[in-house]
């Protein structure tokens, strides 16, 4: 149960840090929020841990740059294990933020914030800010995977995109087509 007393979907932070991960790389990164958002570049970064999805513990991390265009990382969902925590970076206008989705309630840790300039109460107020920030475009990627999640178009289009695409490993960086 969550604190509100409503049961907690983990198979929802699957999916959503799943589809973050498809989509980031079907649309070159970029992820239209709308407003007061907008447009905001959001990719995976350099850790990528995995689960079986009947236990909570990670049988396989994949680190380092690139990890999410791994052979590695993609076998590891073709053969059927999931997100269990995902480091994520996005950019918004000039502010790049870095940040980690874990586990089922999709807990933000290791946020890293941009730098913020001065001091005192204005720098006070400018990271009080950039929190916010954070966790607005974290909101908003959620909100449009969630509508996206419950609409018709993702039976019919998004999930078999997805699926598909989780099953191509043979086109990946560091594969031979002609193996096995």
């Amino acid at each position: 149960m969550s604190a509100e007393g409503a049961p907690v979907l983990p198979h929802l932070a699957v999916e959503f840090t799943t589809w973050l991960w498809w989509h980031s790389e079907q649309h070159e990164n970029l992820f239209d929020l709308g407003e007061p958002i907008g447009t905001v570049n959001v990719w995976v970064d350099q850790r990528l841990a995995f689960r079986n999805p009947d236990e909570a513990k990670v049988l396989a991390v994949m680190t380092g740059e690139n990890a999410s265009i791994t052979l590695e990382a993609r076998a590891a969902l073709a053969g059927g294990k999931v997100l269990h925590e995902v480091r994520l970076g996005f950019r918004r206008d000039e502010r790049e933020y870095l940040l980690t989705l874990k586990g089922a309630e999709l807990h933000i840790t290791q946020l890293k914030l941009p730098q913020v300039v001065g001091g005192g109460e204005e720098a006070i107020h400018d990271r009080m800010f950039l929190y916010e920030e954070a966790y607005l475009v974290v909101g908003a990627l959620f909100r449009q995977f969630t509508a996206l999640r419950t609409a018709p178009e993702w039976g019919q289009e998004v999930l078999p995109a997805l699926q598909r695409w989780v099953r191509v490993v043979d086109d990946l960086p560091g594969r031979d087509s002609n193996e096995g």
